[in-house]
């Protein structure tokens, strides 16, 4: 017992993943990262591959960043490129991830492998690593369901394709010992649309976060004034990608609804596909009371976000497939009251009534929408009840030491035993 104690506070870790972020270009940690940091607290060693694209003109390298040894890969160009470009590029990924693992961590042995999905790819390397060490357990964090999301929202339409990335996304469930979905909702939308699925295999894994210090919201200060947004008004916050998911239609229909009051105010920080429509439809329609800020630092984006009084979220009504927001976890942190407009297959609104964190409707509903938000601005009370509350739920929820006891229970003592020595 004693010896696989020593092995359980010395696992190496294998996290694969697209976008890392270098040293010189920080960025908000995001759930993903939290877990990973909380790997390393926990006395394992964290190994990352990456990609470096092509137009970086970098070479594959191994380097120590932080906590993390990461392998950053020189591969195809797969951000703002063409589809066909990154098509070619995803398509040549796993094939490099493994070379690459040959050349610069060949003696490197690993206990558990972590990854996400989308991409769907991935199942290459994960057979190859599985071929070289088959005693490591394999864990897809399964972010988002693909390809249907994308055929929900009629980004893919060429059945071809549908079906090429459905069969990546079933080789991808089944080379994964577990697969970890955001909400109950997801493990029994998997289960029923891929029945050869084990249901023991298939288990709930949150999004996560660390949450900061509880220093909750702040008054209207000089970041308000910066921005030109009024000190006087009930501030509706909506931080994160700005993208066809995010169901921007129905918010334009919810500003120009509010476009004449002056007790409320909309502010948008983010980038994404929407976001020029989105500030073509505030100039020509004269919205002045929605302030939209494509970037922001962090530091100042976190100040500025506890200015604000409600936090947004909104998906698109189109989606089959349940979707859990992430950014909600920001919200409760600092704790601000929530205000959601949701899909019809989404679980989402159930956790937010248990949590009593905030208030939600479907997308379309205006009549239902705009209820929940003169209740929410006429109440500062009720707000900071539910801020509270979902503060409360954040702790004991949602927090990565959770997620970190989900994955590694998975991970015995007998297992790390059979793994050679590094």
């Amino acid at each position: 017992m004693g010896l696989a104690r020593r092995r359980r506070l010395a696992m190496n870790i294998l996290y694969l993943t697209l976008g890392f972020p270098l040293p010189t270009k920080p960025s908000a940690p995001s759930d993903i990262m939290q877990l990973m940091e909380t790997f390393c607290l926990q006395g394992h060693q964290v190994d990352i591959i990456a990609v470096d694209e092509r137009k970086n003109q970098r070479p594959t390298r191994l380097v120590q960043e932080g906590p993390f040894q990461v392998l950053r890969v020189r591969t195809g160009n797969i951000y703002d490129v063409g589809p066909y470009e990154k098509g070619i590029s995803l398509t040549a990924l796993p094939w490099q991830y493994l070379r690459a693992m040959a050349e610069h961590l060949p003696e490197r042995r690993y206990d558990l492998v972590l990854y996400v999905a989308p991409p769907v790819t991935f199942s290459r390397v994960i057979r190859g690593l599985r071929r070289r060490q088959p005693w490591a357990k394999t864990y897809l964090i399964l972010k988002d369901i693909f390809p249907q999301n994308a055929r929900d929202l009629g980004m893919i339409r060429n059945p071809m394709l549908y079906a090429y990335f459905r069969r990546q996304e079933r080789q991808l469930y089944a080379v994964s010992d577990v697969i970890g979905c955001m909400s109950q909702g997801n493990v029994d939308y998997l289960l029923r649309h891929n029945p050869d699925l084990p249901a023991g295999k298939v288990e709930v894994l949150p999004n996560t976060r660390t949450p900061g210090p509880d220093l909750g919201l702040t008054p209207p200060g000089p970041l308000r004034r910066q921005y030109g947004i009024p000190e006087a008004a009930t501030v509706v916050l909506y931080g994160g990608n700005l993208g066809v998911p995010q169901g921007l239609g129905f918010l334009l229909e919810v500003f120009e609804a509010n476009r004449d009051r002056t007790d409320l105010h909309f502010l948008l920080v983010g980038r994404g596909t929407e976001r020029k429509r989105l500030a073509h439809a505030i100039e020509t329609k004269r919205l002045r009371n929605v302030t939209h800020i494509s970037h922001l630092p962090r530091p100042e984006y976190e100040a500025l976000a506890r200015e604000c009084d409600i936090g947004l979220v909104c998906l698109d009504p189109r989606f089959t497939i349940p979707n859990f927001p992430s950014r909600v976890l920001s919200y409760f942190e600092i704790r601000m009251p929530v205000i959601a407009a949701l899909d019809r297959a989404t679980d989402f609104g159930g956790m937010l009534d248990e949590a009593e964190a905030g208030l939600w409707c479907h997308a379309g509903d205006l009549p239902a929408f705009q209820q929940h938000l003169d209740r929410l601005v006429s109440d500062p009370q009720l707000r900071a009840r539910m801020g509270a509350s979902g503060r409360r739920y954040l702790e004991t929820h949602f927090t990565s030491n959770q997620a970190y006891g989900i994955i590694s229970k998975h991970v015995t003592p007998e297992l790390e035993a059979a793994c050679p020595a590094t």
